[in-house]
């Protein structure tokens, strides 16, 4: 057995024993490691390790939501969040009141304050209310939350309980990319490819595209692909438009479907064909 199946081993019998306590604190980090170690799980094949037994790996998730789930319902505020943002992103819609209920009981935590804007946006747990979401992503932005600074950039390019202000949003996308967003990175480098708002500057349109694929961002990572390609901005290079290609890929981003809009054959980046 390697050592990640050990560390899985280990990370499933740290959950079960604080499952059979009632400490919040012990069950929610004895899930955030869990979390950590089913990230870096996920990533095994992606950088061509063999993966650990998909049994242990459904057992340790498993047990990782069902810590997550005690600690919260204990009271550990930081646990109801997360708890209040796995419902929300996973559309449990039949728990969408126990997640705005979360979500109010927490409003110390910047995150909380963020899904609050999201829920009243949607009417996930309470009813519509545009008015509502832009106050509680306000708070949330204000208070450094990265996600809400993007929403509120929406709000403000789309004039959503608000005069649409371009200059506004375009500022709301910087601060939101400053502080970590990843679809504000990406937006913002596509202001800089395009001119958007901003004075045109393949520079830091290329490192603002850079930021997001290292954030996450699938369609940064293939657009980058493309502006390798083609020479958009850049100067062309085979191998970092396949660097990128590859990125957007283990992101689980269709950047071929991406490539083959901008007139790049797909095929000739991909190690597969």
């Amino acid at each position: 057995m390697d050592e990640r199946s050990v560390d899985t081993d280990h990370k499933i019998a740290e959950l079960k024993a604080a499952l059979l306590g009632s400490d919040p604190a012990a069950l929610y980090d004895a899930s955030r490691r869990a979390a950590l170690a089913l990230e870096f799980r996920g990533a095994d094949e992606m950088i061509g390790l063999r993966p650990v037994s998909l049994q242990q790996i459904e057992q340790l998730g498993a047990l990782t939501v069902q810590a997550l789930e005690k600690a919260a319902q204990l009271g550990h505020p930081q646990a109801g969040v997360d708890l209040a943002n796995r419902i929300y992103f996973s559309r449990q819609t039949d728990r969408a009141d126990e997640a705005f209920t979360l979500a109010e009981r927490c409003q110390s935590k910047p995150r909380a304050l963020y899904l609050l804007g999201l829920f009243y946006y949607a009417g996930f747990g309470c009813q519509k209310d545009a008015s509502k979401s832009l106050h509680y992503h306000q708070l949330a932005a204000d208070a450094g939350e990265a996600d809400a600074m993007f929403e509120l950039y929406v709000f403000y390019v789309k004039g959503v309980a608000v005069v649409a202000d371009k200059a506004t949003a375009v500022d709301y996308c910087k601060r939101g990319a400053a502080a970590g967003s990843a679809r504000a990175m990406a937006n913002l480098g596509g202001f800089y490819a395009t001119g958007d708002g901003v004075v045109k500057d393949s520079a830091l349109a290329v490192t603002w595209y850079d930021r997001a694929a290292e954030a996450g961002s699938g369609r940064a990572a293939a657009t980058l692909g493309v502006m390798y390609a083609i020479g958009d901005g850049v100067a062309p290079s085979e191998d970092s438009a396949r660097k990128y290609f590859q990125i957007a890929d283990g992101l689980r981003f269709d950047w071929r479907a991406l490539a083959e809009q901008c007139g790049v054959d797909p095929d000739s980046y991909d190690d597969r064909s």
